[in-house]
């Protein structure tokens, strides 16, 4: 995330973070190789997969991570809006705030407004910290998804027919992820397909369900914290190892993480 000034911040922090996560999706998600990447341990793994494990079954599935990763999403959000908050020394955002420091930026002023429109839940002209938190968790505001969406669908429907093709979708990125979008097995992606893939929830079951598959041994769709260090290095590599560093140091940020 974006570094925050203790004191008075230009709402442009406010844009740029934004930003970063409407246009996050389009790196991909899958080997990490970075030399000096940081990864979590071994005892975050097993830490993090205790907290998942909702039912206590000793064992998690892609349903049980999927709502963990909301609900730790959700809270991110909120945190993150509550500092840009304490370091702009105010309570809400207007408009014209918002508005600022636009020039030069991938975001139009028009993409902007509508999105300050509809995080404005009360129509009062500014917004306070719960009404920020849909620019940042999309899923928390239908309304925002959906235009989130919409804008991405309008910005490649090359014929105008309100759907993407093959071949729209794959012009550029996203080359693994047309069929798993595609729930209805037509052939193109509609608003709707695209909602999942503009949040980025996408990515982030998309790398569970790999961390799964290459975990899963007995092939019972869940993996127990013995599975998932049978397969530590490989899984080092990867998106999922992450998701679940940031897990981990939410919960106990002075953690010592390892390095490759």
């Amino acid at each position: 995330m974006v570094a925050l000034c203790s004191k008075a911040m230009p709402v442009l922090v406010v844009i740029t973070a934004v930003l970063v996560l409407a246009f996050a999706n389009d790196e991909p998600v899958d080997d990490i190789g970075e030399p000096d990447e940081v990864i979590p341990t071994r005892q975050q793994i097993s830490q993090v997969h205790g907290l998942i494990d909702s039912d206590k079954d000793g064992k998690i599935n892609v349903v049980e991570i999927m709502n963990f990763s909301d609900s730790m999403a959700l809270a991110e959000a909120r945190q993150y809006c509550a500092q840009i908050f304490e370091g702009l020394q105010t309570e809400s955002v207007t408009l014209e705030q918002f508005k600022t420091d636009i020039d030069g930026n991938t975001i139009t002023e028009e993409q902007a407004q509508k999105r300050f429109l509809l995080a404005d839940s009360n129509n009062d002209g500014k917004l306070d910290l719960e009404e920020m938190v849909p620019l940042f968790f999309p899923e928390s505001n239908p309304a925002m998804l959906t235009h989130l969406a919409h804008v991405l669908l309008t910005s490649k429907d090359q014929d105008g027919n309100g759907k993407l093709t093959n071949d729209e979708f794959l012009n550029g990125w996203f080359k693994d992820d047309f069929a798993r979008l595609d729930r209805d097995g037509s052939g193109t992606l509609d608003v709707e397909e695209l909602e999942t893939l503009e949040s980025d929830r996408h990515n982030v079951e998309r790398a569970m369900q790999d961390m799964i598959i290459l975990a899963d041994k007995d092939h019972d769709g869940h993996v127990t914290t013995a599975e998932l260090d049978a397969v530590y290095e490989e899984i080092s590599h990867r998106r999922a190892a992450q998701d679940l560093l940031a897990w981990a140091e939410h919960f106990a940020p002075s953690q010592t993480s390892e390095e490759l």
